[in-house]
């Protein structure tokens, strides 16, 4: 009978955030263009140490780190370029087990497009993610996000087009319309460390080369009775060339609710994914259910709901 390793772990993780904004030049209300630069950098480092395995091959300790920028460059009060650069660890270790210090960090570009924002009405096109899932970015923890990550959509070339409705009494609701594929482009290369860029031919969810899969999002929250309640739904038509091989569709369906308890700001979140025809292989269907609790001590203000963040 074949023994299954015992493994104990530790993982510890310092994370804090950067903001900073440039001043406009010229005069408001002139009609001129005047750029303005603004953007966040957040900084994450964790330390992954598996101390005792009945597999010693299975012991390690990995350092490392990862920086996310973004960056927004105004060019007009409707049009902007955004950016997102994120340095991480891009590679596995070489030798099954080997420590690690900051090894194997790299590049890239995971977001860049052009965006046009007037009143309610939003539209983006470039590399980016899809607005599908918030699980996989809002799920606290150190180990939070890990098994949601694994249906996060990100780096696709993509058109998106967002209606926002703000109704009098406060809730706020955000219809999106995306059309995307894999990017394959030199955009998915990383530098300082190569990673293994992805290539048309390699074929795969959404790796069609043209505006074959659709993503349709409803966020909203704000409502007056639950000020603090978010949701988000989404459904995603995931197409795949590969042959033999079934496209795949996507379900998503979330909320949160922040509320505060003297100075302890509460956040329970649930988040449930259904994946049918799963990575296009027939009648194979997956479900993923995340449910979290946050706490967080201060003096801030409820109502953030991250989980309806939307591009508009």
């Amino acid at each position: 009978m074949r023994r299954i390793p015992t493994l104990q772990s530790l993982s510890l993780a310092l994370i804090f955030g950067l903001t900073a904004f440039s001043p406009s030049p010229g005069n408001a209300g002139d009609g001129a263009i005047s750029p303005k630069l603004s953007g966040t950098i957040a900084f994450e480092v964790q330390n992954d140490l598996a101390f005792s395995s009945d597999d010693t091959s299975e012991e390690f300790n990995n350092l490392f780190m990862k920086i996310e920028s973004a960056l927004t460059l105004a060019l007009t009060d409707a049009v902007s370029i955004n950016t997102g650069l994120v340095l991480e660890q891009v590679q596995e270790p070489p030798i099954k087990g080997e420590d690690r210090t900051f090894a194997d960090q790299g590049l890239f570009v995971e977001v860049l497009t052009l965006d046009y924002e007037t009143g309610p009405v939003h539209l983006s096109s470039g590399k980016m993610g899809v607005n599908f899932g918030k699980a996989w970015d809002a799920t606290p923890g150190v180990f939070g996000t890990d098994l949601a990550e694994e249906y996060e959509i990100a780096e696709a070339i993509s058109v998106l087009g967002a209606l926002r409705h703000d109704f009098g009494d406060g809730r706020k609701h955000t219809l999106t319309a995306q059309t995307f594929f894999l990017d394959t482009s030199g955009l998915a290369e990383s530098a300082l460390t190569r990673r293994r860029k992805t290539r048309e031919g390699d074929g795969g969810l959404g790796n069609t080369g043209d505006f074959s899969s659709i993503a349709l999002a409803l966020d909203g929250g704000y409502f007056p009775a639950l000020p603090g309640f978010a949701y988000h739904a989404a459904y995603v038509h995931h197409a795949n060339d590969t042959e033999n091989a079934d496209n795949e569709r996507r379900v998503a369906l979330g909320g949160s609710y922040e509320f505060k308890i003297g100075d302890i700001t509460v956040q329970p979140l649930a988040e449930y994914i259904l994946l049918s025809d799963a990575e296009g292989t027939a009648d194979q269907d997956r479900t993923y259910v995340t449910a979290a609790l946050g706490l967080t001590m201060g003096t801030g203000t409820p109502g953030s709901i991250p989980m309806s963040s939307a591009p508009c």
